[in-house]
């Protein structure tokens, strides 16, 4: 038999949480098959089966967490099957056989209701014991309690169940005075009283069956949002189409929960700096997503660590934006992003200082060109790597691009697709910001932010006119380049990007 750990799908991460099971329990595995999809801290993953053979057990569900590390199922031969479920049988009964233990168990339940009987039998062990007393009064001082002994012995011989009838003590109407039954009624021991436990067990079944209804009516974006902020779906109206839960619904229902509970925290006079100024503001601290606390910790790592320095110039886009039209009429999907990836890429070539790495034993420097691409998602940023675009055409960078940039909100990417990047393109044009600078990832030395192309005015043989314009700002390690070599890489990308001949050759 083959273990399945829980792997180590990015540099972050330390634990997992299974999405779903793509193969069940006694289904045939081949090597690469998709086994389940994980969620990590940055996306979610396909997990693909390294053996061959039949799933024999699933130890971690749909929807729970768990270590890196962790065995999460087992893969074996068929013939395994048996010797596996023989071995493990101790402690199954943890999960599925708990309801035949109550069975087998149901007889030792009522020992509660054994002790009970002893109870009565106080008043009525005085009893004989004033007996005793009143006939042995001429004789010997503890004469009676043999007597008295002997006759308890013989009532509890009378009362005791014998081996073979251990169903017996069951019967809670066995004690026969009165007082014995007042005493007993309010421990519980009647035949109705024990029955509530299953009934409240019971009631805890529908949570998983809502669960799976809310799971169909909700993205699997919308429900790993709902479990950081806490919020149960099935309390959530849904929006969308066929009642479909979205992002804004889970907003608009924390905001609902919200107010009402602005006014229980106003009356209360003495409170701690720290809760008056949350009573005051009206929320409390939220749990920040998976994503967005990699993303933290990742540029916290950079800010720290790197000396950045940025670097800014305008590129004349006019020549660029008009090879992209012509391409789009003749059926060539090109965005202006594209453009530029092709133009980093062709410039780095004469520049590959920026295409390296700092480490404390040099400057690492990378045969391939790789440049992340950052994709906005509403936890975070992404950041797919294109692999060899010193090799691409412009047409194959363009729809490389495309697909990462899908695969990337639709959380199907891979810990290979966001790795080995050596350069970083991030594009906020398309949101009219003319400027900005970016923050380099750990394991780069540069990352070049691309503003809007906006009308500018330019004076161009003494006469004034108009030009499209295009910012760009590239924020660079100070430990591997200085300013003059950041300087001279972006005059090469500003000469490939207004002479675009050179990025269809």
């Amino acid at each position: 038999m083959n273990e399945i750990v829980m792997p180590k799908l990015s540099d972050t991460m330390t634990e997992g949480r299974l999405v779903s099971w793509k193969k069940r329990v006694g289904e045939a595995v081949r090597r690469g098959d998709v086994l389940a999809e994980v969620e990590t801290d940055k996306a979610n993953m396909e997990l693909e089966a390294f053996v061959s053979g039949e799933l024999l057990e699933i130890r971690v569900q749909a929807g729970e967490l768990a270590q890196v590390g962790t065995v999460i199922a087992v893969i074996g031969k068929p013939e395994e099957k048996g010797a596996g479920a023989a071995q493990p049988s101790a402690p199954v009964p943890k999960g599925e056989p708990a309801a035949a233990e109550p069975q087998e168990e149901a007889p030792p339940v009522a020992p509660p209701v054994a002790p009970e009987p002893p109870r009565p039998k106080e008043p009525e062990a005085k009893e004989e014991a004033k007996e005793g007393e009143g006939e042995g009064k001429g004789a010997l001082p503890g004469a009676g309690a043999p007597v008295v002994a002997a006759e308890k012995a013989a009532k509890a011989e009378d009362i005791a169940p014998a081996e073979g009838e251990k169903q017996a003590p069951a019967a809670p109407p066995v004690p026969g005075t009165g007082a014995a039954r007042e005493a007993s009624q309010p421990a519980g021991a009647g035949g109705v009283e024990p029955k509530p436990p299953p009934a409240a067990a019971k009631l805890a079944v529908p949570g998983p069956a809502e669960a799976e209804i809310s799971r169909e009516r909700a993205a699997p974006m919308v429900r790993r949002r709902a479990r950081e902020l806490g919020i149960d779906l099935s309390q959530v109206q849904g929006s969308g189409p066929d009642g479909r839960i979205l992002l804004q619904d889970l907003e608009q229902h924390q905001r609902g929960e919200a107010q009402p509970a602005q006014p229980a925290q106003q009356p209360a006079p003495a409170q701690p700096a720290a809760q008056a100024a949350a009573a005051h503001t009206g929320e409390e601290p939220r749990p920040m997503p998976r994503l967005r606390a990699a993303v933290a910790k990742t540029v916290a790592e950079s800010w720290d660590n790197i000396p950045h320095f940025t670097v800014t110039m305008d590129i004349v886009m006019d020549e660029a934006e008009s090879v992209r039209r012509q391409l789009k009429q003749s059926g060539m999907s090109v965005t202006l992003n594209d453009v530029v990836i092709k133009g980093v890429s062709l410039a780095l070539q004469k520049f590959p200082q920026l295409n390296a790495s700092f480490s404390p034993r040099g400057i690492q420097f990378h045969s391939e060109i790789n440049i992340s691409i950052a994709v906005g998602m509403p936890d975070g940023v992404l950041m797919p790597v294109l692999p060899g675009c010193q090799r691409l055409s412009l047409l194959e960078i363009s729809q490389g691009g495309s697909k990462l940039v899908e695969r990337a909100r639709s959380g199907a990417l891979t810990e290979q697709e966001m790795s080995g990047g050596t350069f970083s393109v991030s594009n906020l044009g398309m949101f009219g910001v003319s400027s900005f600078s970016a923050i380099i990832h750990p394991a780069q030395t540069a990352v070049l932010a691309v503003g809007a192309v906006i009308d500018a005015p330019s004076v161009r043989n003494g006469v004034l006119a108009s030009a499209k314009v295009m910012k760009v700002t590239l924020s660079a390690d100070h430990r591997v380049v200085d300013g003059a070599y950041a300087a001279q890489f972006l005059v090469e990308l500003k000469g490939v990007l207004e002479n675009p001949v050179r990025l269809l050759i």
